[in-house]
């Protein structure tokens, strides 16, 4: 059921989703792996997120990715959120050398509870 929503709000969010700049720090790992790679957002929407980071992944990988919403977007208190995706697009950024941004869907997402944000890391 949860996937059926989550193809609907891409079908329609698709065309261009609103996009907040936030920066914050990200982990992420390709699906399946224990090894945490670290980055940051330039900007998150509903369907994607974009990172700047130092490890290319090739188009097409699947990942995993954990960040934490500042508290004005996610209500009380800052929030931490599991998300996983799909790499779109990765390049090495021609204005840093070394850096690499990419681009990643956000497939399914769900904010941890303090006993889950334990048990992922």
């Amino acid at each position: 059921m949860a996937f059926k929503r989550v193809a609907n709000t891409l079908e329609k969010d698709s065309r261009r989703a609103e996009r907040y700049k936030i920066r914050t720090a990200i982990r992420y790992r390709v699906r399946g792996e224990s090894r945490w790679h670290e980055g940051t957002t330039e900007n998150i929407s509903i369907i994607g997120v974009l990172i700047r980071t130092s490890h290319f992944l090739e188009p097409q990988t699947a990942i995993e990715m954990r960040f934490v919403l500042p508290v004005e977007l996610s209500g009380e208190n800052a929030a931490e959120v599991f998300c996983r995706g799909v790499v779109v697009r990765s390049a090495k950024c021609p204005a840093v050398s070394g850096e690499i941004v990419m681009a990643s869907t956000i497939i399914h997402a769900r904010f941890l509870r303090n006993a889950e944000v334990r048990h992922i890391g």
